[in-house]
């Protein structure tokens, strides 16, 4: 037996891994225990079991996604994407989910603390780069580094970094998630960034006597001069219109946790004015908590059936082949079956284009579906240069002229490198036949990201 017999017997047994664990501890009646932060299942004070019942007895379904969030496409934008306290970075399949998610008509809730979902939400800011205008200089959504402090309005029985929200603003939603809520208890809160678009539409403020630490180890800690201090929001809300859905983002995941839940009142309507804004009242919508970014250690179950299940759910759109896919690994698909070439889509009148949808959205949709990531830095590219000629008003792209603005604006980077991963892009660009891993895709992404903070996104502020 040679090593590839053997690479494929190894295979075999890690895909079936899963199932007999699975049937294992069904039939000796194991029950499994959850207490990771933020997990609908933990009923200790730091887990969200408190939430999801209440929101079952309102008539909601709750359902949680433990492996890829590629299965909320199913709904078509008939559901609500709950994604509280992540710790691991989205995905660029995760990403483009919530972004064809919203453009469908869903409804999206994001709680986060500490800005650890920022270098997630760069994809998902860039995609919405052509939606939210020129006036946004930190693009749709970003949260601010560091720990909330509230001089004038905090719990005073302990200390600033517990504030209590009082000041409630109009915004998007027309004053619907703050409708009956006096106050909010934040506990170890961050902010939203006030210069992005859920930050100018606000609806929750810190009174003008806060600011964002950094240096949560300090005993003394006090405003430094690279640390945003001042009136801050702690939520925002837009609604896309026009057939798009709804956005919510809250710079504490905790308002919401068993603890918090339990122990104030505005805490708890503002958490099912969300609910019912994000639906539009509607209960027959599903709610769907995305646990698979929350901090699940490498030996728990949970984490080890969503890194196999989560490749299978990929490609749950094909029942057989789902079904199939542990056979399928052991064979090996590449070897044994014929590469399927993939539609090729030529122009816009082949695309259907839904009410409220744009041609990039549907043609991005369109490629996520099918793992096309070639066809995606092909759309990218062109974008930037177009970017590039509007911003520089230059009458044709020239990559040389790139590089010296770059070079100036960002001396640490190479000549060698950037002109390579130049020609990289081109290469994919001009050969539709290239095939390319999500890694690779989310390299040359960052990479025309990095170029457009610099040359095109500063052009607008």
């Amino acid at each position: 037996m040679g090593w590839k017999e053997i690479l494929q017997v190894i295979l075999f047994i890690l895909a079936w891994i899963p199932v007999g664990i699975l049937a294992g501890s069904t039939l000796i009646g194991v029950e499994s225990s959850y207490a990771y932060d933020f997990s609908i299942y933990n009923d200790q004070y730091d887990g969200l079991s408190q939430f999801s019942n209440n929101i079952e007895s309102n008539g909601r379904d709750v359902m949680s996604i433990q492996a890829s969030m590629s299965v909320a496409s199913r709904y078509n934008g008939s559901a609500v994407i709950v994604i509280m306290g992540p710790v691991r970075d989205f995905s660029l399949d995760a990403a483009l989910v919530i972004f064809t998610h919203l453009m469908a008509g869903g409804g999206v809730l994001i709680a986060d603390d500490f800005g650890s979902a920022n270098s997630s939400l760069a994809l998902l800011n860039f995609l919405f780069n052509e939606f939210i205008g020129s006036n946004q200089t930190a693009g749709l959504l970003s949260f601010l580094d560091g720990v909330l402090f509230d001089l004038d309005s905090y719990d005073l029985e302990k200390e600033p970094r517990l504030p209590i929200i009082r000041d409630f603003r109009v915004g998007g939603d027309g004053g619907a998630l703050t409708a009956g809520v006096s106050e909010l208890h934040l506990n170890w809160a961050s902010a939203i960034n006030p210069y992005c678009l859920l930050g100018q539409s606000g609806i929750a403020w810190t009174t003008p006597r806060s600011w964002c630490e950094t240096d949560i180890t300090n005993d003394t800690p006090a405003v430094d001069p690279w640390e945003l201090a001042g009136t801050l929001p702690v939520a925002g809300a837009i609604d896309l219109g026009a057939g798009g859905g709804k956005l919510v983002a809250v710079s504490d995941p905790s308002i919401f946790n068993n603890d918090m839940w339990s122990r104030f009142s505005g805490n708890r309507r503002f958490g099912d004015n969300i609910i019912d804004w994000l639906t539009d009242g509607n209960t027959s919508q599903p709610v769907l908590f995305c646990e698979q970014l929350l901090e699940i250690p490498w030996w728990e179950s949970e984490f080890f059936f969503g890194l196999y299940l989560g490749r299978v759910l990929w490609l749950s759109s094909l029942p057989i082949l789902s079904a199939a896919y542990p056979l399928i690994t052991t064979l090996g698909i590449k070897k044994y079956l014929p590469d399927i070439k993939k539609p090729d889509v030529k122009s816009v009148s082949d695309v259907f284009l839904r009410r409220g949808q744009t041609y990039f959205s549907e043609r991005m949709t369109y490629y996520r579906s099918e793992g096309n990531y070639t066809r995606v830095v092909k759309m990218l590219y062109r974008r930037l240069r177009r970017g590039l000629r509007k911003t520089q008003q230059w009458t044709e792209y020239d990559s040389k002229k790139v590089w010296e603005t770059m070079h100036y604006k960002d001396p640490k980077l190479k000549e060698n490198e950037f002109f390579r991963i130049i020609a990289r892009i081109e290469e994919i660009s001009a050969n539709p036949n290239i095939k390319i891993k999500e890694n690779e895709m989310m390299e040359l992404f960052f990479f025309m990201r990095n170029i457009q903070s610099h040359m095109i996104d500063t052009r607008k502020r």
